[in-house]
């Protein structure tokens, strides 16, 4: 009759977590929920008779063993955690456990960090249970074995097993219907007064001789304990290798030159100079972007190093109106000038591998720094000239360096999204070395706006 109780499942319900004042959203409760219910489950698996229910069961008609409500709060400028366990026939609180976090996600944190013990509670309590049941079983079943009087065995004499007990037994008795007759019944009573009683000192003896059995269901949540703390430093454990995809747009400009317009070649009997050179290089700018792969080695909650993989691809335009004028040494010959509409654009594609040292202050901002290497697999130059005399277009491919040098900094925010991580940042990128051998050869820098997801 106690097997079939033993073996029927029992069922916890995960009630919507609710939350006062409006303070999370319905898609944060109801992940908030999900990751409760994600961690009831594996605690306390199917495989060992235990049904965990799901959101349409637990919002319907169906009735659970247990049951499990949590509830957001303020305190302060925090949000508060506060989770309960019922037992649903006695409405009694088995366990419960409450935190305190900055955001939903440290409140994530707390559930994943408190679950295991948590749920832990109704496995010692239904262990407790059945090993009460089990005693109290039997030793209901266990048989009192009854001596009867010397007196009465003798008036037994002639008379079978059944007429002595419906005569002397103690009334509501049943009576013994075999038949045995009085004699044997007799002799097995002689046989027992036979035998002596044992002694005290035999007695004490016998149960020093006796070994100790030690109750085993105090052992048992000593294990459970072990394990569940394993279990609880193995998913407290921080994750210290990172990978992810990596993406931005970047704003591309030139620094330190003048495009060569300040160095054009003077003569022997003149001199040329240039009008407006600066101009070109305040109109140049262009929008790029970038792609790749990123990996983060995660020290501590302050420290930690970022590497990236990208290929970037850098374009630009800049135009002025300038004026070429023409001096000769002779005061015979007047100054010529010649106005002239310039149109320069470049655009590169490079591999950049940025090594970037990062200090975080959590849950707010983080500071990178660090080199980038860059190294060029394309690059062509255009530029055009308009003047009274037509419109000339001059092309390059090539010509630059096949490898720049460049510093990094930044600063962005890291947020945990579930078991991933969003990172959003700033960056300024400032070129070290030319692009390429000309002495006027321009330096770049560029702004980028980054976003990079890791999930590996």
């Amino acid at each position: 009759m106690l097997l079939p109780s033993l073996l029927c499942a029992k069922s916890v319900a995960v009630s919507e977590t609710q939350a006062s004042n409006d303070l999370l959203s319905s898609p944060e409760l109801q992940y908030l929920t999900d990751v409760l219910r994600e961690e009831a489950v594996r605690a306390l698996p199917a495989s060992q008779d235990w049904n965990v229910m799901s959101r349409e069961n637990t919002t319907g008609s169906y009735s659970a063993d247990f049951k499990v409500q949590a509830q957001i709060s303020k305190f302060g400028s925090s949000l508060v955690i506060s989770t309960e366990l019922y037992e649903s026939a006695s409405n009694r609180l088995v366990a419960s456990f409450t935190g305190k976090g900055a955001n939903v996600e440290d409140i994530e944190r707390i559930i994943k960090e408190q679950s295991p013990a948590f749920f832990q509670k109704i496995l010692d309590q239904t262990a407790n249970n059945t090993e009460t049941s089990a005693t109290s079983e039997a030793s209901a079943i266990v048989p009192t074995p009854v001596l009867m009087p010397q007196e009465q065995t003798d008036s037994l004499q002639g008379s079978t097993v059944s007429e002595a007990v419906s005569d002397s037994a103690a009334p509501g008795t049943a009576s013994a219907t075999t038949g045995t007759t009085v004699q044997e019944q007799v002799a097995a009573a002689d046989s027992l007064q036979s035998k002596p009683v044992a002694a005290p000192d035999t007695i004490k003896e016998a149960s020093k001789a006796t070994p100790e059995i030690k109750d085993s269901s105090k052992a048992k949540p000593e294990v459970k304990e072990e394990k569940v703390a394993e279990t609880k430093n193995e998913q407290n454990k921080p994750k210290r290798v990172w990978g992810g995809i990596t993406a931005g747009v970047t704003y591309n400009d030139f620094l330190d030159t003048k495009f060569g317009l300040d160095r054009i070649p003077q003569g022997d009997d003149y001199s040329v100079t240039v009008e407006g050179a600066d101009k070109l290089l305040d109109n140049y700018w262009g929008i790029g972007f970038r792609a790749g792969f990123g990996f983060m080695l995660m020290f501590n909650d302050f420290f930690n190093l970022r590497g990236d993989l990208n290929i970037a691809l850098r374009q630009g335009t800049g135009k002025a109106n300038s004026s070429v004028i023409v001096s000769w040494d002779d005061e015979d010959y007047d100054d010529e000038k010649n106005d002239l509409k310039l149109e320069y654009s470049t655009t590169q594609l490079n591999i950049d591998i940025p090594l970037l040292a990062r200090v975080s202050i959590p849950n707010a901002l983080y500071f990178e720094a660090g080199p980038m290497f860059s190294f060029n697999v394309y690059a062509k130059n255009k530029v055009t000239i308009k003047d009274y005399h037509g419109t000339k277009t001059y092309e390059e491919k090539g010509g630059l360096k096949a490898f720049e040098f460049d510093i990094a900094t930044g600063l962005g925010v890291m947020r945990h999204i579930g078991k991933s991580i969003l990172d959003i940042d700033l960056r300024l990128i400032i070129g070290m070395t030319r692009i390429s051998d000309s002495k006027d050869s321009p330096k770049t820098w560029q702004g980028q706006l980054n976003i990079t997801y890791w999930f590996l």
